[in-house]
């Protein structure tokens, strides 16, 4: 056990180190900081508590490149905040994937099956920001006033992954309306092994979005290079 919360402090220390540079080095801060978290979040199991871990180990890394850019930091951290929340869409993305794909087996699982990965997908906004709050409180003067005047914009007015997940969530519960039955029928711990398989298939199916979005962003490269 040890040993694995070792290599879990290791890698969200990584994690932060790389998002410090990708923000420190002032190049596509957006697209790197979204590329960098999609990483991160498509290792292993994508729930929330995973989900939660990387926000915050992202935006801790983040402000610590903002500082070096000094009065410009606040635009650089606003960038690289908006990097997490594309990369966020696309986390909601692949766990409604992996929904689908697991609720398509109508004679195995029921409604109660699904109802924690759902509930999960309802929750990120609130996690979003809450973890950019969190943050606020732990840094310097002009990143905490960035990072919560990210917030108080994003519960004005939304956020990208806040409106992503509300379009899942609808649409989910729609489609698991119409397969399946309200009947437990998988056992009591049912519901926890979907839950936990969901996780780790949602993972699988966002490193393939991620490597689309990828290739995408190289041909896009490649076609404005020989225009």
């Amino acid at each position: 056990m040890g040993t694995v919360n070792s290599d879990t402090n290791n890698n969200r220390q990584h994690l932060e180190g790389d998002i410090k540079e990708a923000v420190e080095a002032d190049g596509n801060i957006r697209e790197n900081v979204r590329r960098i978290t999609l990483k991160a979040l498509s290792d292993g199991k994508l729930d929330l508590d995973e989900i939660t871990q990387v926000t915050s180990s992202v935006v801790k890394g983040a402000g610590l490149g903002a500082v070096i850019h000094g009065h410009d930091g606040q635009d650089k951290l606003a960038k690289a905040v908006s990097g997490l929340d594309d990369a966020l869409c696309s986390a909601a993305e692949a766990s409604k994937l992996a929904v689908e794909e697991a609720s398509s087996h109508v004679k195995t699982f029921s409604k109660q099956d699904f109802q924690r990965s759902i509930n999960d997908l309802s929750e990120l906004e609130t996690m979003y920001l809450d973890t950019l709050k969190e943050a606020a409180k732990e840094t310097n003067e002009t990143v905490s006033e960035t990072l919560n005047d990210l917030v108080r914009h994003g519960r004005l007015t939304g956020t990208a992954v806040g409106q992503k997940a509300t379009e899942i969530v609808k649409l989910l519960n729609y489609q698991i309306s119409d397969r399946l039955s309200e009947t437990v029928t998988a056992g009591v711990d049912s519901a926890s092994k979907v839950t936990s398989n969901i996780a780790y298939a949602a993972a699988g199916f966002l490193d393939a979005i991620a490597q689309k979005l990828d290739e995408k962003l190289a041909s896009k490269s490649s076609d404005n290079k020989h225009q």
